[in-house]
């Protein structure tokens, strides 16, 4: 796991931290050519928090598809609003 601290509960990072991430993620792709390659890094973020060893990476492979999906949805949306903002 990415996080320091012991006492840091996953889901806290999961639901609060990545989905800012994310956005960020929405945002830099103003300046890249190849917009998929922030997709698919906002894809693969769960697995910096919700893997730990390759039996954790089976049992959460649901998991890392829900949130993966999740987050590449936000990073699309974002780099989507931010090109009609700059349209306008």
């Amino acid at each position: 796991m990415l996080y320091r601290y012991s006492s840091v509960n996953p889901f806290l990072l999961t639901i609060g931290i990545l989905p800012v991430i994310a956005v960020l993620l929405g945002i830099s792709t103003i300046a890249l050519e190849k917009k998929y390659i922030a997709i698919l890094i906002s894809f693969l973020l769960p697995l910096l928090f919700i893997t730990t060893n390759w039996e954790t990476f089976i049992a959460n492979l649901d998991a890392w598809i829900f949130w993966g999906v999740l987050y590449g949805a936000i990073t699309y949306s974002t780099e989507k609003l931010l090109a009609y903002v700059k349209k306008k």
